[in-house]
């Protein structure tokens, strides 16, 4: 199925995908892997808060890991050969190309959930199901459409995971090699990932130690030696990039950063969680089947579910330490999207056996309702890039003085329902849909502070997010590009799509037999 699915994602999450190119820490590393394929230099000229870099030498290098600069060549080769094209214009042209990876990637990440949907029991309807769902009903599909580094993480750690599920089934010198190589590139896509290893690899170890007839110790040995051996590379590679940024081998620079890991855990677990502006269930709603699953998936197979806890509590626990772990300016709780199909994968067992028993057009009609919920918050966030109403939040902050007591970037928008991000891209969608400029009209805050606020310049930046809006009209040299690139999209998800419906019908035969 993933030979299909992986092109019919990557078709539609470009034909769907934003217009805006790398901003923030996704610039710095896009700028980062311009220069090294024309400078072969880590370090760059980049006029940007302080925060995203680490200075050595008098050399500024990004903060983020090696693995993001590397994982965005083929979007910048892309962009290269596409700037061949005489007229056509350089903004569009970047923006688009760097979207080519984050699609790619994070439809190899669904391809692999649906893989490990099956291996939970999922029929293949239900998993292809459970796949869209992932693709377009959660983060993950905002996290596609954006040049940001969260379509590599999540591809990683679910590569990660079903790696160490697969060799606790059956250990094989060359999953063992895979297992390696998914923990190297995890590593160097974000450091703090390193604190999941340990997880995997008491999984891996309590597998093969726990039954004594598949107790043997030689052959683990050198399992683990080729994991190892696979997977040093990618360590090196981490430790010289911290040598090269910091003069440390094993500080990446964000330990520079006033009390990085100096966060208040209990706010930050409020916000992950509960809170009405940064809740992972509320930017995400399909997850909530996870939580109705988790006591049948503990009964069933506990020790896979068992795994899948340990990685999303070590990480979430992780993460709520940071001191900025609502992430800045970004859609939802932008640290926890790789968790997301994780947390979705905890919905089987239980889910086919709860749609099938009593009530079943009832049951049925709330899990649609709850899809249909994560579909529309997915619009919500894709019709305008969050930017947009990040600005309007800070200027309520700077205009009603409340930067003289929040200490926290955006205190009231991840906390106070009014100023949910969700209520607020809605907001904008109606006054874009009525042309109407007038935002203080109803704004969803006007019932905690009087007076009109200067919104008039946020209003006229207001713009949709869809790449074909800078496409499909304008010169004609443009427009042709536009027109192709649609064409060629349409042609490979309806090519891929009849390919995913055809190994959906060889996939019933064969479960039928």
């Amino acid at each position: 199925m993933a030979r299909v699915l992986v092109p019919f994602l990557f078709c539609a999450f470009l034909l769907l995908g934003g217009r805006e190119p790398p901003w923030g820490d996704a610039n710095v590393t896009y700028v980062t892997t311009k220069t090294l394929w024309e400078s072969h230099r880590l370090d760059i000229e980049l006029d940007a808060p302080p925060y995203f870099f680490t200075v050595r030498g008098g050399k500024k290098y990004g903060i983020a890991p090696l693995g993001n600069v590397v994982a965005m060549l083929p979007s910048y080769l892309i962009h290269k050969r596409l700037m061949g094209i005489p007229k056509i214009p350089e903004q569009p042209v970047g923006a688009l190309a760097t979207h080519f990876v984050p699609a790619l990637l994070m439809a190899a990440a669904a391809a692999l959930f649906y893989r490990l949907a099956r291996r939970r029991g999922a029929s293949p309807r239900l998993a292809l199901l459970l796949t869209a769902t992932l693709s377009f009903g959660t983060m993950c599909f905002i996290y596609a459409r954006v040049a940001y580094a969260e379509a590599l993480q999540t591809f990683a750690l679910l590569l990660l995971v079903e790696r160490t599920i697969a060799q606790g089934e059956r250990l094989t010198l060359p999953g063992m090699a895979a297992l390696g190589l998914a923990a190297g590139v995890l590593l160097n896509s974000k450091i703090v990932y390193a604190v999941l290893l340990p997880v995997c690899a008491a999984y891996l170890l309590w597998a093969h130690l726990r039954d004594p007839a598949r107790r043997d110790l030689k052959r683990l040995g050198a399992a683990c030696g080729v994991a190892l051996l696979s997977f040093l590379p990618f360590l090196v590679l981490a430790v010289w990039h911290n040598w090269l940024k910091t003069g440390t081998l094993f500080r990446s620079g964000h330990e520079g950063q006033a009390d990085f890991f100096g966060g208040d855990l209990g706010a930050a677990l409020y916000g992950f969680l509960l809170s009405p502006g940064k809740s992972l269930f509320l930017f995400s709603p399909p997850l909530l089947l996870g939580v109705i699953g988790l006591a049948a998936a503990w009964r069933r197979r506990r020790a896979e579910t068992l795994l899948l806890l340990g990685v999303c509590l070590v990480a979430l626990l992780v993460h709520a330490k940071f001191r900025i772990w609502h992430g800045g300016y970004c859609w939802g709780p932008r640290y926890l999207v790789p968790l997301t199909p994780l947390l979705l994968l905890l919905a089987l067992p239980w889910l086919p056996e709860a749609l099938g028993r009593g009530r079943v057009r009832l049951r049925r009609a709330a899990v649609g309702a709850l899809l249909g919920a994560g579909l529309l918050v997915q619009l919500l966030g894709a019709a305008f890039y969050w930017d947009h109403y990040t600005r309007i939040l800070v200027a309520v902050r700077d205009q009603t003085g409340m930067a003289r007591w929040s200490e926290d970037h955006l205190a009231h928008g991840y906390f106070v329902p009014e100023f949910s991000p969700v209520l607020g891209h809605y907001w904008l969608f109606k006054h874009w849909l009525r042309k109407d400029p007038d935002l203080n009209r109803d704004a969803p805050w006007k019932g905690l502070i009087r007076g009109r606020l200067r919104l008039n310049d946020n209003w006229h930046a207001l713009r949709i997010d869809f790449w074909g809006v800078d496409w499909l009209k304008g010169r004609r040299e443009v427009v042709t590009v536009g027109m192709t690139t649609l064409g060629i999209l349409a042609v490979g998800l309806a090519a891929s799509g009849w390919g995913i419906r055809r190994r959906l019908r060889r996939e019933e035969r064969e479960d039928a037999l």
